[in-house]
């Protein structure tokens, strides 16, 4: 058992509040070590998020600040980076230029990571707790050959309704939710949406490790490993969507969604 395998979480965000406040306290709580890889900033609209341009996608001014979030974040998570040096990076483009795709993003932290570790991705609007990180920690100390995990999660479409029932939308156990991999120095990104980390092998062959031996569904949920995803918790999130990802009428569905009183 290698209690030692230290956690690299990561967050891709632009406009995270309120979620954004959520995670350093739950990561201070950590018995482990870790660290916290934040890519902040607007990721353009090609490769794995080129088919939201189909759909009338698009990156208009009121989504950001010269690339950056215009909520707050950014000066939250300067001051986060300031007070916490050791155990925070943040990753960002020079002003008023954007990633190219989220698949840079995510591949940006991997250029530094040269030690063997969980990699866990957080997505800003997906909150754990510091007893589930624990125990999700402890599982991969006890089975080393296990390669990633996926997770259930309660998935909110508003402030106070939430989709909990298996194999529906937000759970489907076909594609959802691989969060964590068993990473090792070279493993690299190939795309984002799905996500898939690629290790390749001496013989110069490649494999998905996410694919190649998971802790599955039914065994993360048996240790209480289920995230709570607040996707569409606000109207922001739903605008943001609706202009970012074209889901017409997003916001007009969302809010005809909160009135409904059975279902």
């Amino acid at each position: 058992m290698n209690s030692e395998l230290p956690v690299h979480f990561f967050t891709i965000v632009l406009n995270g509040m309120p979620f954004i406040r959520y995670h350093m306290d739950v990561f201070a709580k950590l018995p482990f070590r870790w660290h916290w890889h934040i890519i902040e900033g607007v990721a353009d609209l090609v490769r794995d998020t080129a088919w939201s341009l189909r759909n009338g996608g698009q990156i208009s001014d009121i989504l950001h600040k010269e690339g950056r979030s215009d909520d707050g974040t950014t000066q939250y998570l300067d001051g986060l980076a300031a007070k916490f040096p050791e155990s925070i990076t943040i990753y960002r483009k020079p002003c008023n230029v954007f990633w190219h795709g989220k698949l840079e993003m995510v591949q940006r932290p991997l250029a530094t990571l040269q030690e063997e570790c969980l990699l866990w991705q957080i997505d800003v609007d997906e909150l754990w707790t510091a007893e589930q990180l624990t125990k999700g920690h402890a599982l991969f100390c006890r089975h080393p050959g296990k390669t990633a995990a996926l997770y259930y999660c309660h998935f909110y479409v508003g402030p106070e309704l939430v989709v909990t029932t298996l194999d529906t939308y937000g759970n489907y156990s076909s594609s959802e939710w691989l969060r964590t991999w068993h990473y090792m120095p070279g493993d690299c990104w190939q795309s984002h949406e799905p996500p898939r980390l690629m290790r390749k092998m001496p013989s110069g062959s490649t494999f998905d490790v996410g694919r190649a031996n998971p802790f599955k569904h039914a065994e993360t949920s048996a240790n209480g490993l289920i995230f709570q995803h607040y996707a569409y918790a606000t109207e922001p999130q739903a605008r943001f969507k609706q202009d970012y990802y074209g889901y017409g009428d997003a916001v007009a569905q969302w809010k005809l969604l909160q009135s409904q009183k059975q279902f």
